[in-house]
């Protein structure tokens, strides 16, 4: 009922001022934006993703596989933690493995185009990536029993860093894999669920038929690449089979020489003390770890520990950085008119200044401090970052493939990043369990101070500046509901009759402290502008825009048993207000109290402020925390409750919430071209295999 009365009074209070012709108000849109499909496409960034079934002649068909339920997360509980297994791979009880047949080796598969002045074919940077079906468990987690074990398409790693848990015996901080550094393909060679990657923007005109194949291979498919909005023009590329000849053609590009580089840090396998807020959740082995303020290596007293895993992604369009499993904390562009060579050393890219504050998740609350019916604040830097483990890497030409396992009471949680030489697709498989209303959970990018400029979407295709100030209507709400009574404050910029307040009086003064227990509310709710982005996250692109590069995303939503049904309730995530202190961050101001409110005063004992842009770069004002954290054009996605996506403890996908967010990355401030880069899932590339030239 609070919700809804609210609901009425902004709309209202909105209709009003645009009768009045009051204010520069946006209208209610009775119908969500649409693509426009006049404007075709923008295909120079995107890959083209096949999968052996598209090449049938040399797939072998993929393992199939059936394994029972597990009770292993439920007999560990009541502290028997240290004898159950951490993250590994269960084994299935029925696996066909390679009995139906062995593909062809994957490294004898390549790719070309034709190139017409030379008459020839040429390489281009081509990969293939193994996948295998895994059953996910962690029942050393505290919260395994929910979990249990999940079946997962995972990639064939070069690194399952999950394995990283011994110590060198020459220096116990060091971290060594127990055993071989990746788990293989139960079935040797392309199998129809392996992937084949290449850039569109390789492909080329048609090979004549009369053409000869290069020396060595004895197999051709030819893949049209075709573009619905350009009728008539498709382009190529060719993907061969060399024979075992010795002279045959060999790969010419490779993770080292290819569009995409990953470059961990030379320290990354040393061990850290990692642990979750919630102790048990996610729990790892114990052992020494190294302390980087006492620069030292601990050896006892013992705590729970994992590799560092810091590393870069560098392309020539863009560096990204990881500052640990879930950690994302830098993404810096190329600077428009720059030209960095791709077969130069990453050591001499160039880049613009860093544009993001870092990737940010929520659950149960969008800052801390705040009180909701069941849960507490969890956040990724003291929750999910030290409850999750890197599960693999794996690097090659076309691609970069990093992804996560765990996030806290979500134990098989993964996330999955691609990073292409224009794009980074961010693949997330939820599974966990129920969460209530106020307030679900939310993924978000928050910018840095400065760096960008503008915001768009199809609701503001003329965009909003990124100035510190909301720009939303309604949405952002503070919510009470206790024992001294029920009420909620508005603090948008509503027009005409500024930020709202209303309240009904209780039993007694109490306030969530006397007596409330866990029945109490008083927390930020979000809920959907439908004047400033719509009401359902996946119908939008979203635009971030300034001098030093703009990001253009899309996210998407699947789940496996109900369609589309979680996309009514993730909706989209805005907040430009550098006065609002998240609980993470160092951009505008540092936030310096983990998992807590931070003081009113900053370290030098004078009153913190919020951001504006007269104030100039923010890194450049002492001491460091004299602005508040801040959120700077912050966007994503929130869901607002989840029923149950955690696959009732079933070893088979029955109700997981996955979901796909794409992020193109382009040089200088382009403008709204959202329709030309954000629309790729209306306006699909089509792709097909056919044998011979």
């Amino acid at each position: 009922m609070l919700l809804k009365r609210r609901f009425v009074i902004a709309g209202a209070v909105a209709l009003a001022a645009i009768a009045a012709g009051l204010g520069p108000v946006r209208a209610l849109s009775s119908t969500p934006p649409v693509p426009d499909l006049a404007v075709a496409a923008n295909r120079g960034t995107e890959p083209v993703v096949l999968t052996g079934a598209n090449f049938p002649s040399w797939a072998a068909p993929q393992e199939l596989t059936a394994k029972t339920p597990t009770v292993g997360g439920a007999q560990c509980l009541g502290g028997q933690q240290d004898a159950c297994s951490h993250n590994r791979y269960d084994p299935p009880e029925v696996a066909t493995g390679d009995a139906l047949g062995k593909g062809t080796p994957i490294d004898k598969l390549l790719g070309y185009r034709w190139d017409a002045r030379t008459r020839d074919f040429v390489q281009i940077p081509f990969q293939v990536d193994e996948v295998a079906t895994r059953y996910l468990s962690n029942n050393n987690s505290g919260f395994a029993f929910y979990s249990e074990t999940d079946q997962h398409p995972t990639y064939v790693f070069d690194q399952e860093r999950f394995r990283w848990t011994k110590s060198d015996p020459r220096d116990p901080c060091h971290a060594l894999p127990e055993g071989p550094p990746s788990t293989p393909d139960p079935v040797p060679g392309l199998d129809t669920n392996d992937e084949l990657s290449f850039m569109a923007s390789d492909a080329g005109p048609a090979a004549p038929a009369s053409a000869a194949l290069p020396e060595g291979i004895n197999g051709v498919y030819k893949v049209t690449v075709a573009d619905p909005y350009r009728a008539g023009t498709p382009a190529y590329v060719y993907v061969m089979r060399a024979s075992n000849d010795a002279d045959a053609p060999k790969p010419a590009f490779n993770a080292s020489n290819g569009y995409v580089r990953y470059l961990p840090d030379a320290d990354s396998d040393t061990f850290l003390y990692s642990q979750s807020s919630y102790g048990d959740y996610g729990a790892a082995a114990p052992g020494p770890y190294y302390d980087p303020v006492k620069k030292q290596c601990v050896l006892a007293p013992v705590k729970q520990r994992r590799p560092k895993d810091t590393a870069w992604v560098k392309t020539p369009t863009y560096e990204f950085r990881y500052d640990g499993r879930w950690l994302m904390t830098q993404l810096a562009v190329v600077p428009k008119g720059e030209h960095n060579n791709q077969q130069a050393d990453p050591s001499s890219w160039k880049y613009g200044p860093d544009l993001i504050d870092q990737w940010k998740a929520r659950a149960f609350q969008q800052r801390p401090g705040g009180k909701t019916p069941c849960c507490g604040y969890e956040e990724e830097v003291n929750n999910w970052g030290g409850s999750g483990i890197l599960m693999g890497w794996r690097a090659g030409p076309v691609r970069v493939i990093r992804a996560t396992w765990g996030a806290d009471s979500s134990t098989n949680n993964v996330r999955t990043e691609i990073f292409y030489r224009d794009e980074v697709r961010q693949l997330d498989y939820l599974r966990v369990h129920v969460i209530p209303p106020f307030d679900g959970i939310y993924s978000q990018w928050d910018y840095n101070a400065g760096m960008v400029s503008t915001y768009y979407n199809p609701y503001v295709p003329k965009g909003v500046p990124i100035d510190g100030k909301n720009d939303e209507v309604f949405g952002n709400t503070r919510m009470h509901v206790g024992p001294d009574g029920v009420g909620f404050s508005d603090g948008d910029p509503v027009p005409i009759v500024g930020p709202q307040s209303f309240s009904t009086p209780g039993t007694h003064t109490g306030g969530c402290g006397d007596g409330a227990g866990d029945a109490c509310i008083d927390n930020d709710i979000d809920v959907p502008d439908p004047t400033f982005s719509g009401a359902i996250a996946g119908l939008n692109y979203e635009e971030i825009a300034g001098p030093h590069g703009t990001l253009v995303d899309r996210i998407g939503i699947k789940q496996y048993t109900a369609g589309s049904a979680y996309s009514v309730i993730a909706v989209p995530y805005y907040r430009d207000d550098s006065c609002f202190d998240d609980g993470t961050g160092t951009d505008p101001g540092l936030h310096v109290k983990a998992r807590g409110v931070d003081p009113a005063v900053d370290s030098a004992g004078h009153k913190r402020a919020c951001w504006t842009p007269a104030d100039g770069d923010p890194a450049r004002v002492t001491p460091r925390d004299h602005f508040w954290q801040g959120d700077i054009g912050t966007h994503g996605i929130h869901l607002e409750f989840i029923a149950d996506s955690d696959n009732a403890a079933q070893p088979v996908p029955l109700d997981e919430i996955d979901s796909e967010q794409r992020i193109v990355v382009l040089p200088g401030q382009r403008g709204n071209v959202g329709e030309q880069y954000g629309r790729a899932t209306e306006k699909p590339l089509v792709a097909a295999a056919t044998p011979g030239l």
